[in-house]
């Protein structure tokens, strides 16, 4: 699979928009929205593209040593072949000298998504009832970054850096 992490740009707005409907039935981001996060300092955008075409894409915001992700969203038919994984390794890897912690928020009925998160270390801190439209419970999930800055593991991999 020979898939490239990059800082997203205003032209990908379109496959952008296109993933996120494609992922989110209630809630998905307006096409404003998106574009919005184009202005805002402290938001950083990343896509996954395969041979050109975007598979996946998120927005994280970086406040006060806090990574939040937004929004991430993997191409439906790309999903259950890593891309999730691989690109939440690459966003971890970003942040993890930026942020003390990274959370997000997730439907408790998504338990593919909350599997992932779990196994890339993030714990549930706590459940944010009737937080989606339709009346769904969040679950606010978070990762721990400065403790994996003492992990044995780390030390001594080459990171790779983001395309500028």
């Amino acid at each position: 699979m020979n898939l490239r992490f990059r800082r997203m740009r205003e032209e990908d707005i379109e496959a952008v928009y296109r993933i996120n409907r494609r992922s989110f039935t209630t809630d998905a981001w307006s096409m404003d929205a998106i574009r919005r996060e184009f202005k805002l300092p402290y938001s950083h955008r990343f896509v996954a593209e395969h041979e050109g075409r975007i598979v996946a894409y998120s927005f994280v915001w970086l406040i006060k040593g806090e990574a939040f992700i937004m929004t991430f969203a993997v191409e439906p038919e790309w999903r259950g072949r890593g891309v999730g994984r691989w690109f939440l390794k690459k966003l971890i890897d970003i942040f993890k000298d930026k942020a003390q912690v990274i959370s997000l928020d997730v439907r408790k009925s998504n338990i593919p998504a909350i599997r992932l998160y779990r196994s890339m270390g993030f714990k549930v801190v706590r459940e944010r009832p009737g937080f989606y439209s339709d009346g769904e419970n969040a679950l606010l999930m978070e990762l721990r970054l400065d403790k994996m800055r003492t992990d044995v593991g780390d030390k001594g991999k080459e990171t790779e850096h983001v395309d500028r």
